[in-house]
This record gives C-alpha cells, structure tokens and sequence, in this order.
C-alpha cells in the first residue's frame, strides 16, 4: 500500500506516453469527450462514452491514462481465428442469448450510439480498428484523435459516412448489412436520436469550448473560418426536432455497411498493419543475423587472444 493512499485527490493509473503528435489537440478532444459524457448523463441519456485523463508536458508529448481490460478490434482479431467476426467474439466470451451476452450487448449497443453522436459532431476521423477498443464488457472505446474537424489522413477525405456502422457492428445488435429491424438495432437508434437532441441543446457550450482553441495552432483549424462554421452547421439549430429526428434516421441510413467504411479498414488492416508486420519481421531477422555475426566476431576474437595467450606463456 503506499503512503500516499489515504490522501484526497491520490490515484494510481496507467500510463501510456504519447510523443510526436500535437497532442493540445488530443487534451482538447478528451476535454470534449469529457463534456459529451457530462451531457449525456445530465440527460439521463443511456448513450455511452469513456473519458480518460491527460497531463500534456509540451506541444508535441504527453502522459494518457491508458485504458485497460480493453484491446483494439485489430489486436482482437489479430488472436482469433481468421475469419471470425464481433458477433462470433460476444457469443464465444458471454455465450448465446445468455443474460451476460444480453449485457453486453447493452453496452455495446449504449457505447456505439454514445460515439456516433461524437464522431460525426466532431468529425472524428481514422476510425480505423487499430483505434477503436472492445472493453471486457462489451463497451466500444474510442481513442487517438488526431484527425478531427477539418482534417483527415492524407488530407483526403475518405471516411465519408457520416459515422462508423458496419456491418459487423449491426451482426452484434441482430441485425444485417441491409439494416433489418431489431430490439437492439431499434435501441441503438433511439439512443443516437436522445443523444444527439441532447447534446443540441449545449451546442454553444462546446462551440465556445473549440472555439477558445482556434489560436492554438492545432491542426484541426487549419481550414480555417469555416471548420466554426461547419461545426455549427452540424448541430441544425435552426431545425425542429422533428426534423433533427429524420435528419439522425437519415445519417444512420447513409452509415449503414457504408462502402467508404468498409474500404478504409480494408486498407488498414491489409496494407497498413500488414506491411508494419512485415517490416518488424525484416527488422528482428536482420537483427538474428547481425547478432549470430557478433556472436561469431567474438568467439574468434577470443579464439585468437586465447592463442595469442598461449604463445606468450611457451615462448
């Protein structure tokens, strides 16, 4: 136990660094998903997100709580048999139609709204799998935004659903690439229609939040005036809520087995992680090979001493 423990505010938590990326950005996007999750349980909404704490040190390095008990989609896929899909995963760890799958399937369901709603707002892109976490309990955790706003990985913007709603993710809610009706699929809808009027109704709360940060030099501002105006845009304040209704069923629709989605993981998965693999393979062979040639240097190098040792003790 440490010393420490019984003081107030005291807290042990892991840690990751993070160096290289302007990393103000990334404080101001906790800072948001901090403010999104205040919203929703303000609310009373089910929608679902996970803040976490940052300390940036600098421009460009910083300390992030890191989550645990939660893999990537990617790391997750990577340990299981090929092919096997998030459906097969959650009937494998809770069981089928168990209550702990119904549970996590909640959650699922609670987290994957909770992030829609946040994602598009916010225009979070590279939501890749390598960036998307599957906890223990089934909740979605997004992390890594390094591209929001205005921005996008190689300044194209390819993502262009409106958010990530595979096809997979709707095989979790019962449903199918075509959208098929369902308890959980209809939740998940009702959830991104209570989140997003929710979070509307704060609309000038996180515009002056952003908009504080536009001197910063962060990347996400590079656009401009108009990544203000867009962003307010976003939020159709001056719609009813009848029509920001229809507006959500509209993005989900647009979202669904989205071919932009499906090709960005595809390109991800095969050429990204795949070539980093293949590079890291390259790399540790060519290290076997440097350290069995050191290895040999130096057992002939002893060799000769030890000769050379012998001749001075004859001669």
């Amino acid at each position: 136990a440490s010393p420490y423990g019984n003081l107030p505010g005291w807290g042990l938590k892991p840690i990751i660094i993070k160096a290289g990326d302007n990393c103000r950005q990334e404080l101001l996007a906790l800072q948001l998903v901090r403010t999104f999750a205040d919203i929703y349980r303000s609310a009373g909404v089910r929608c679902w997100i996970r803040d976490f704490d940052i300390l940036t040190t600098n421009t460009h390095s910083a300390l992030i709580e890191a989550v645990t008990d939660a893999p990537s989609i990617h790391a997750l896929k990577s340990r299981s048999p090929r092919g096997m899909t998030l459906r097969q995963h959650f009937e494998r760890k809770f069981g089928v139609g168990t209550p702990e799958f119904r549970k996590a399937q909640n959650n699922f369901v609670e987290s994957l709204a909770g992030y829609s709603i946040l994602t598009y707002l916010l225009q979070v892109k590279d939501r890749h799998n390598g960036n998307i976490l599957l906890h223990d309990d089934g909740h979605l955790i997004h992390i890594d935004f390094n591209f929001m706003l205005s921005t996008s990985p190689g300044g194209i913007n390819f993502e262009s659903s409106p958010f990530k709603l595979t096809k997979e993710y709707l095989e979790v809610m019962d449903s199918d690439a075509e959208g098929t009706r369902s308890e959980a699929f209809d939740a998940y809808k009702a959830l991104c229609i209570q989140g997003y009027l929710a979070v509307r109704e704060h609309a000038e709360r996180i515009v002056l939040l952003i908009q504080m940060m536009r001197a910063s030099g962060c990347p996400c501002f590079n656009a401009g005036p108009k990544v203000m105006k867009l962003l307010r845009q976003r939020f159709n304040l001056a719609m009813s809520e009848e029509q920001c209704v229809e507006t959500v069923l509209g993005m989900i629709s647009d979202s669904i087995d989205a071919w932009s989605t499906r090709q960005y993981d595809f390109y991800q998965r095969y050429v990204c992680f795949d070539l980093l693999l293949s590079f890291k393979r390259a790399l540790f062979s060519t290290l076997d090979v440097f350290c069995s040639c050191f290895y040999l240097l130096t057992v002939f190098a002893a060799s000769i001493m030890q000769s050379f040792k012998w001749r001075t003790i004859i001669t």
